[in-house]
C-alpha cells in the first residue's frame, strides 16, 4: 500500500502566488456580483410592484383575474413590502457571502470571520427560503382583498426551489461548520507547538 502523501499529484505547473492571485481576482468578481445582484433584486421587486400590468400579477400568482378589484398604489405597495421580507433575507445573506469573499481576496481562508460569514449567507438562504410560503400567502389576501365577497384567495405556494434552497442553506451550514472545527483544531495544535 503506498503512502498518500509520497505520490506526485499532478498541479497545472502555476506557483501558489499565482493560484492565490487567482482566488484573489475571483473573489473580487464575486463580491461585486453579489452586490449587484441585491441591487438589481430590490430595484426588479420594486419595479414589478409599480410597473406590472394587474392582469399579469394575477396570473403570475396563479390567481384569477376576473371579479378582481384595482390594485391601486396602496395594495400595490403593500405587496412590495410583504415581497421584500423574504428578499430582505437573502439580501442580507447575499452581503454576509460578500464579506466571505471579500475575506478570500485578502487570503483570510480559514478565519472566523470568514467562516462566519459564509455561515451567516446560509442562514439567511434559510429563513428566506422559510418566509417564502409565508408572503406568498399573504400576497394572495393582499391582491384579492378589494375583490367581492366570495371572490377573495388564500393560496399557499411551495415549490421544489424552496426545498433545494433549504437544501443548499443546509449544505453550506454544514461547510462551514466543518471550517470553523478546523479552524479551532489548528489553534489547539498551534498551543502545543
Amino acid at each position: 500500500m503506498s503512502n498518500l502523501s509520497s505520490l506526485d499529484i499532478p498541479t497545472t505547473g502555476r506557483t501558489p502566488a499565482h493560484r492565490a492571485e487567482r482566488i484573489r481576482r475571483f473573489s473580487k468578481i464575486m463580491s461585486g456580483l453579489y452586490l449587484a445582484t441585491s441591487v438589481v433584486l430590490t430595484a426588479g421587486t420594486l419595479c414589478y410592484w409599480l410597473a406590472t400590468p394587474q392582469a399579469d400579477i394575477l396570473a403570475s400568482a396563479g390567481l384569477p383575474a376576473a371579479g378582481a378589484g384595482n390594485l391601486g398604489f396602496p395594495t400595490r405597495l403593500l405587496a412590495f413590502l410583504v415581497s421584500m421580507l423574504p428578499l430582505a433575507a437573502l439580501i442580507w445573506g447575499l452581503g454576509q457571502a460578500r464579506r466571505c469573499f471579500d475575506g478570500f481576496a485578502r487570503q483570510q481562508f480559514f478565519t472566523a470571520e470568514t467562516v462566519g460569514s459564509l455561515r451567516a449567507f446560509a442562514m439567511a438562504v434559510f429563513v428566506s427560503t422559510l418566509l417564502q410560503p409565508f408572503a406568498y400567502s399573504a400576497l394572495s389576501l393582499i391582491l384579492t382583498w378589494t375583490n367581492p365577497a366570495g371572490q377573495r384567495a388564500l393560496a399557499i405556494g411551495i415549490s421544489s426551489d424552496m426545498l433545494l434552497g433549504l437544501l443548499f442553506a443546509g449544505t453550506i451550514t454544514v461547510i462551514a461548520w466543518v471550517m470553523r472545527e478546523a479552524i479551532a483544531i489548528a489553534d489547539e495544535n498551534a498551543q502545543f507547538v
